[in-house]
């Protein structure tokens, strides 16, 4: 099959790269952490298939990514160790990765497919320059159903998003904060809002988002179990406690804040912008002018 002309569509992009679009399976990421703790206790790689009842592939797989570089610690990492000097960096694209991206295929084939804004192009080939190790193919292509889409072909990223609970489709990822220190909560945020599409401020096909002056609150939309995560952990963060509806799009739910606590998330979010979208210039320069007003 011949390919297409430099932005091909998106039958003949899937066509040309060939991605097996399996969904991948959820995946605990305790679990996993479990897994590696107990490698690090001295077990065999049979005897933790046998203690968490998986297959020793499975085991072998994931103590083999262990030695493959990437830009994006896994969740062992930062349970186990100091976070790194780039970890507000590394966990601002978790956040964003979280908002609208999946991961399809498997082993070398594993894919990145992020459902970006158009005018985001430029942010994700950033993203590409932090958080992935060698020589990296990303590409762009036009989806009937999900609109541009961004594909980063890194099977090391693949596999680490996949084990902070990243999947197939966004309703069944398990995505969990129990790992993202607490210090960095926001950045995960600044990151989840910038890349959904599904809700303001950043939500919709605008070139820029509303004026950070006009937000008449915050809205965030996912899957249950990170929605309520990002409840507890905004929470206990003093910035007020959102509510939980659900949302239209199957299995979705949307964690709301009124405009007082909104306000405040945004305004914690873009306390230390060290990554944000240039689709958000109007809200790092308007937290910025109140730092200064408040220095």
């Amino acid at each position: 099959m011949a390919p297409c002309a430099r932005r091909p569509c998106h039958t003949c992009y899937t066509e040309q790269v060939k991605v097996a679009h399996e969904a991948v399976l959820a995946r605990d990421p305790r679990t996993i952490v479990a897994l590696y703790a107990d490698r690090a206790a001295g077990l065999s790689a049979e005897e933790i298939a046998a203690k968490h009842n998986l297959p020793a592939p499975t085991v072998y797989r994931y103590l083999r990514s262990l030695h493959q570089p990437c830009g994006l610690r896994r969740p062992y990492d930062y349970r186990t160790a100091p976070p790194p000097d780039d970890a507000p960096v590394q966990i601002y694209w978790l956040g964003y990765v979280t908002a609208c991206g999946r991961v399809v295929g498997q082993g070398n084939a594993a894919t990145v497919v992020l459902a970006i804004h158009p005018h985001d192009e430029p942010h994700v080939q950033a993203m590409v320059a932090d958080l992935v190790r060698g020589h990296p193919r990303v590409e762009f292509a036009d989806s009937s159903l999900e609109g541009r889409q961004a594909y980063v072909r890194d099977p090391a990223l693949a596999e680490v998003l996949s084990q902070w609970g990243l999947t197939g489709t966004l309703a069944a990822a398990s995505v969990t904060l129990d790992y993202v220190p607490a210090a960095l909560a926001f950045d995960f945020v600044r990151g989840y809002l910038e890349g959904s599409r599904r809700a303001p401020p950043f939500g919709g096909l605008r070139v820029l988002p509303s004026p950070p002056g006009r937000t008449t609150g915050l809205a965030m939309v996912g899957p249950l179990p990170l929605a309520d995560s990002l409840r507890r952990v905004l929470g206990a963060c003093g910035v007020g406690t959102g509510r939980l509806e659900p949302a239209r799009a199957s299995g979705l739910v949307i964690l709301s804040f009124p405009p007082t606590a909104g306000a405040a998330i945004l305004a914690r979010a873009y306390a230390r912008p060290v990554r944000s979208s240039p689709r958000a210039a109007r809200f790092v320069a308007r937290f910025a002018s109140s730092r200064q007003g408040t220095g």
